[in-house]
Parts: structure tokens; C-alpha cells; sequence
């Protein structure tokens, strides 16, 4: 595994990559408040598939840069880049909650060339305050001085990043609605995001995807990973290389 560095907007965005140098690639995209090392479980199991991982952190979390204000927009531009920079064909993205919503919007806005995704816990119309819920479930453990958030910058757990994204949901649907990829969507049965309207709806908008459930709450990465492995590594096995 080689910890490599991407400059953008005068921010450097650390990620780990493993597996073969070049070829399929799965970019995979954690939670907020989350690193990458929720994927440390998970990649040995994806490389050995025959698949090239990377996996960065967020900026404002783990080893990436700080900035002074926290934008999805900027996820979504960083995440591109590093795309751009370094990933194979054919592409794969697997994202948990904010990570989710971002490989959600990238692909169904035709920015980046996709060919499969997977999203975990992360519907394409959650209810606001199911999102309400998951911010306050990381201000109680900034308040609790819990490690898990120890290095992610607490200009980004003001919550107000959250607060803008929940605003903003309705482009998640519309970008659901064109997604064309073959698409995985992994419900965490312990969570309350992807609820029974929720999946209604996930499944209007992209009707040909797959909906798996997993004994986990809604950071699906760090509940389960060696299930989570082996569903990927069986999705990733539909994708033609």
C-alpha cells in the first residue's frame, strides 16, 4: 500500500493505493467524520480480486489538508481530481454516507466515467432528518471527545457542512434519476436512513439496481467489514474488465 499525496486548491489530499499499477480501479469514499482507514479491512480482499484501490481522506479529516470553510461542492471537485489523476479503467465507486451522496452525484451528473457504484446505507432520497440524526450522532461524540473523531477538523464538525448538504438533497434524486451504471445499493438493517420510503424511491429512480442488507447501522464500512468485502468483491465480479 503506497500512501500517495493530490494537490488541490492549495490543499493536499492524502490517500492510500494498493493493488495492480494500473487496470480496474475502486475508489472508495468514506463517511464524514470518518477516515480512510475504515477501509483498511476492506481493500486487501478488493486487490486480490484483481482490483486497484484508492482510498482517500476527505479534506478536513485524517491526514488531509484544512480549509477554512467545508463545501460538498468541493468534495465533489477533489474527488474528481484525484479520479482524473489516478484511476484506471474500468472505474468503481463505493461510498458511505457523504461519500455516498458524493460518488452518487458524480456519476449521475456524468462527471466522472463510472462504470459501476455502490452506495452504503446512502438512498437517493433520505429524509432530512435522518440527516439531522447523523449530525447529531457526531456532535455527541465531538462532546464526548470520543478518538473516532480525534482527527477530523472541528471547523467540519461545527455541523453546519450538514446542514448545507441537507438543504441541498433534492440533487441527489435528480442525480439518482441518471444513474445508468450497474448500481449496489448496501442497506444497513440497524439504521434508519434507507427506511421504507426511502427504498421506494431509490428504487423509482434507478430501477435496475440491486439492494442488499446488511446487519449493520449506517456506517456500514466499520460495522461489517469482511461482509461488506465479500459483497463488493461479487459485485465487482459483474463488472466486464
Amino acid at each position: 500500500m503506497d500512501k500517495t499525496v493530490v494537490q488541490r486548491d492549495g490543499l493536499d489530499l492524502v490517500m492510500d493505493i494498493a493493488g495492480p499499477a494500473k487496470g480496474p480501479t475502486v475508489v472508495l469514499l468514506h463517511a464524514g467524520a470518518e477516515t480512510r482507514e475504515v477501509w483498511f479491512p476492506i481493500t486487501p480482499a478488493l486487490n486480490e480480486a484483481g482490483w486497484r484501490t484508492i482510498a482517500p481522506d476527505f479534506r478536513g479529516h485524517g491526514e488531509s489538508g484544512r480549509a477554512p470553510v467545508y463545501r460538498f461542492e468541493d468534495f465533489l471537485d477533489d474527488t474528481e481530481s484525484i479520479i482524473q489523476q489516478r484511476a484506471g479503467k474500468p472505474l468503481v465507486i463505493v461510498g458511505g454516507s457523504i461519500g455516498g451522496a458524493a460518488g452518487l452525484v458524480l456519476t449521475g451528473e456524468d462527471r466522472i466515467p463510472a462504470n459501476g457504484l455502490v452506495l452504503l446505507d446512502l438512498p437517493t432520497s433520505p429524509t432530512p432528518q435522518a440527516g439531522l440524526n447523523e449530525r447529531d450522532k457526531i456532535q455527541t461524540a465531538r462532546e464526548r471527545n470520543n478518538p473516532a473523531v480525534e482527527s477530523i477538523d472541528s471547523t467540519f464538525l461545527d455541523g453546519n457542512f450538514l446542514k448545507a448538504v441537507i438543504k441541498d438533497m433534492d440533487r441527489w434524486r435528480r442525480a439518482g434519476k441518471n444513474v445508468q451504471v450497474p448500481t449496489l445499493l448496501v442497506r444497513g438493517t440497524r439504521s434508519n436512513v434507507v427506511d421504507d420510503r426511502a427504498l421506494k424511491r431509490f428504487k423509482e429512480d434507478i430501477p435496475n439496481a440491486k439492494v442488499t442488507d446488511l446487519d449493520a447501522g449506517h456506517l456500514v464500512a466499520r460495522d461489517q467489514p469482511k461482509q461488506l468485502a465479500k459483497l463488493l468483491v461479487d459485485f465487482l465480479r459483474t463488472i466486464p474488465c
